[in-house]
Parts: structure tokens; C-alpha cells; sequence
């Protein structure tokens, strides 16, 4: 039997979280990704649930928020938040489509940072989208004012579901198609980064200093 161990740094990775299947495993890193991802739309606890999204305004500046998370297909690389049609992140995208996202799990001490392209959607996957509303959510488009608008007293906003069509006229379901996802794990054992590329007719996986 081994004696342990009276090194410091080794003690510290005893006592370190078990390292995940996937740590030094390419394809299994991204499939990972892509469940963490899908586990954002289902799991309200789950950090990824509520991403932040960076755009460029048609001025040319920076701008970030944080969106929640509505939908994840890996078949179309798809991701999918909503927004109001009246939201400057309409403006951005209209102007710029290229856009990225950041998810962060402190717990699991996982990182992605996603590169993607916005779209509106419309015709029938819009309705779908807006039948999948729950009616709590359908009031935040019910106001009459614009996003970001100046109000003398926050008791100001207006609500008007007969003059909004119950929400729906400012209702804007967005698909952010997934170009890349840059992957960083953080472990007490040696960190792994990666970026899995989809941007050609086959995806590249490689490998990078963390």
C-alpha cells in the first residue's frame, strides 16, 4: 500500500473534484459542450440558462447582455433566445449578424465562448416559437413603450395586450447559428482548451494553450 501523499500540491489534487471522462478527449469535450448547452434550456438553475450576448451597435460599439436561453438543437448548431422587435440587439444584428456568447459554470468550472450569426425567425417557426410562450413571458411584449425608453417614474410603463396583439407584434425569436465554440476547462490536474470549428464542410477540433 501506497503512503499518501505529504506534498501540498499533491494533497490539493486529491481533494480536487474527479476529473471528467472527456479531459483529454477532443470529440468528447464537444459533445460535452453541446450537453451542457442543452441542459441551459431545461434547467433554470443551470448557469447556462442565462448567457451573456455581445453585439456591435451600427455605431461600432460594444454592447452585452444577458439573454436567456430558449433552445439548442447540435443537428442545426442552432441556439435560440428571444427578444423584443424594438430592442437595440435588433439594430445590431440587422447591421452586424456576427455575434458571440458566454457561458460560464463556476461549479464546474467550465468556460464557452461562442461565436455564432443571428437570425429572426419567421413563418412557422415563429408561431411555434410564440405558442411555446408561456403567458407570464407574453406580458413582457405587451408594453407599449420601447425598450430602453426614458420614463418619468418606473410606474410608467404601460401594458396593452389588446394593442400589442396579446404580445405577439414585439415578440422576436432569434436562432444564433454556431460558427465556433472556444471550450476551457479548468482543473487542478492542468487546464484544457479547445476550439471546435464548424465553420467549414467538416468541423475542426484542436487543441489549445489554456
Amino acid at each position: 500500500m501506497s503512503e499518501p501523499s505529504t506534498n501540498p500540491k499533491e494533497k490539493k489534487r486529491e481533494k480536487a473534484a474527479p476529473l471528467l471522462g472527456c479531459y483529454d478527449d477532443l470529440d468528447g469535450s464537444c459533445a460535452h459542450a453541446w450537453a451542457l448547452l442543452a441542459r441551459g434550456v431545461k434547467d433554470r438553475r443551470s448557469p447556462f440558462h442565462t448567457p451573456g450576448l455581445a453585439t456591435v451597435s451600427p455605431q461600432g460599439l460594444p454592447e452585452i447582455r444577458t439573454v436567456v436561453l430558449r433552445g439548442c438543437d447540435p443537428q442545426t448548431r442552432d441556439l435560440r433566445f428571444h427578444t423584443d422587435t424594438r430592442s437595440g440587439k435588433i439594430a445590431d444584428m440587422q447591421k452586424q449578424p456576427q455575434a458571440a456568447l458566454h457561458f460560464y459554470d463556476p461549479s464546474a468550472k467550465i468556460q464557452l465562448r461562442v461565436r455564432a450569426r443571428l437570425k429572426l425567425l419567421t413563418g412557422e417557426a415563429y408561431a411555434t416559437a410564440w405558442d411555446n410562450t408561456r403567458p407570464m413571458s407574453r406580458e413582457c411584449y405587451q408594453v407599449t413603450q420601447a425598450p430602453g425608453s426614458p420614463l418619468p417614474t418606473p410606474a410608467d410603463v404601460v401594458f396593452d395586450a389588446a394593442a400589442t396583439n396579446d404580445g405577439a407584434d414585439h415578440f422576436a425569436p432569434v436562432v444564433a447559428n454556431v460558427q465556433q465554440i472556444e471550450w476551457l476547462y479548468l482543473a487542478a490536474r492542468g487546464h484544457r482548451r479547445a476550439l471546435f470549428d464548424f465553420t467549414g464542410s467538416n468541423s475542426q477540433h484542436s487543441w489549445l494553450v489554456p
